[in-house]
């Protein structure tokens, strides 16, 4: 009876630490979607300052959503402030 009681904690404590690293080993190479301050772009919309003046000239609307969405971008503030 105690053997089996034990053999039941160390397959729950497994099955626990491998949810663990599979939720890391999947949340944490994502992480960077999350963060609209990366790079010197406007997120998926374009990638560089130049690139973005000629993609928000022609798309005014989606670039004013993703700037509102993202307030904290410093290329929105060059772009509309």
């Amino acid at each position: 009876m105690k053997s089996s009681t034990i053999t039941i904690i160390l397959l729950a404590m497994a099955v626990i630490l491998l949810g663990i690293v599979l939720f890391f080993n999947i949340y944490e190479p994502l992480s960077y979607l999350d963060n609209p301050l990366v790079g010197n772009g406007l997120g998926k919309l374009c990638s560089s300052g130049e690139d973005c003046r000629n993609f928000c000239n022609n798309n005014m609307g989606r670039c004013n959503n993703y700037c509102q969405e993202n307030s904290g971008n410093l290329l929105c503030d060059k772009l509309f402030g």
